[in-house]
Formats: structure tokens, sequence, C-alpha cells
């Protein structure tokens, strides 16, 4: 192994953002506050760089290209891809993301700040999400989270523009604090029964009543019974 993952992330916390958002009686324990870089790529091509993982897995870790309608590689001179690294692609002006099937986590903040962005297709292998993944994602209207995914990040649409999110039936138990949070255009998430944690912070402070669409006698039932008038949630049950 040329490097270990860690180092990749080793000193990166920088510079303080410029964007904040009103207090919503939400704890800001874990309030973003900086943003990521990631190391010089070992390799680059058609704009974009890798970090190489080990001798059969590559990271991407920037973009420099211009592509509206972006396509990230399955693959590169033998190694497969399998990460998106932390700040990959922030602030970039492509309006739609194709994520290959073969990557299986997308580290912090990798797409935040893409305010064109109005579409994501996700890898159906896609294990992990760091923080902030969409954070001001301000185009963003509507995303699919895999089976496959067992941990949301905090903060994975904070300050977006999505309005429906469906988390499809599968691994994922837990919904963590403050994913759902700060989003003035959403109105309706869709929870499985597979979740079974959530907590106060996980909704609140939107805009809108958000709906949560789920099985009866569910995880989510209960949730919006516990929460629901505090956070402006409702619950529809699904079946």
């Amino acid at each position: 192994m040329k490097k270990i993952l860690c180092a990749l992330i080793a000193g990166a916390m920088c510079a303080t953002m410029v964007f904040s958002f009103s207090g919503c009686g939400c704890s800001n324990q874990n309030e973003p506050g900086y943003t990521i870089e990631a190391t010089k790529p070992d390799l680059t091509d058609n704009g974009f760089g890798y970090y190489i993982i080990n001798s059969n897995e590559l990271m991407v870790t920037e973009y420099t290209g211009n592509d509206k309608d972006l396509v990230i590689p399955d693959s590169y001179n033998n190694y497969k891809v399998t990460a998106i690294g932390p700040n990959a692609f922030s602030q970039k002006d492509f309006e739609t993301v194709t994520i290959p099937d073969t990557i299986t986590e997308i580290q912090g903040h990798a797409f935040q700040a893409c305010s064109k962005l109005k579409s994501v297709k996700l890898s159906k292998n896609l294990k992990t999400f760091g923080s902030n993944v969409f954070f001001l994602c301000t185009s963003l209207e509507e995303v699919t989270v895999p089976a496959s995914v067992t941990d949301l990040g905090l903060y994975t649409f904070q300050g977006s523009g999505v309005k429906s999110v469906t988390i499809e039936e599968g691994d994922l138990q837990e919904i963590r604090e403050y994913v759902f949070y700060q989003c003035p255009n959403l109105t309706e998430i869709n929870i499985p029964a597979n979740v079974t944690k959530m907590t106060q912070y996980t909704v609140c402070d939107n805009t809108n009543t958000v709906t949560i669409n789920a099985p009866k006698g569910s995880y989510a039932e209960s949730y919006v019974k516990s929460n629901g008038k505090a956070n402006k949630i409702e619950f529809k049950a699904t079946d």
C-alpha cells in the first residue's frame, strides 16, 4: 500500500465557511464550520484526480473539467474507483451526476455548494456518506438513497433544495441528527421499516411541514408522534 487512507485527511481542517443558517432551537453541537481538502492526486485523467488507496482501488479527489452532466468513471488504469474523497466536487457547476456502482463511500462535503446540481444517481453499492455531502446544493430536487447504505452522515442534506427523499428498504437502521436540517423546499421523506433510530434533531427547522411516509406501526410513526408538533412533521401510512 503506497499510503494509508487516513493520510488523505490528516491536516484537512481548513478555512471557516462563509455560509450560515439561523438557529431552530436545535443544538449546534456538530455545526459545520469548515471544508476539507484532498491531497495532490496521484493520478489524473480527463479532468479527474485520483488517490491510490491500494493496489486495486482509487479514490476520486478532484475534478477540473467542465462537463454539465458528470459521469464519474468506474475504473482507470487497471484500478477500480471505489470512493469519492472529501470536498472532491465542491462548488462545481455540473447539473447532473452519475455515480458508478463501484463506489461504496462518499466522504464529507463531497458535493458541497454545487448550486446547479439538479439530480444525482447514486451507486447501488454505496455504503456510507460522510457529513454535509449535499450541503447547500440548492437546485437539488429529489434523491433516492440506495438500499445498500448503512450510514447517512450528519447534515447530509442541510440547506439543499431537496423536495423529496426516498430511502430504499435495506440496510440503514439509523438516520442521524441534522440529516434533514434547514431544507427550505423539503415536503416528504419516504422511510422504510428497517430504520429504527432517529434523534429529535433528525428532521428539524424546515420551512414546510414535512410528511414522513412509512409503514403503519413502524418506528417512523412513533417518531412523528414524539417529534411532529415541535418540528412540523406529519405521518402518512404507506400500507
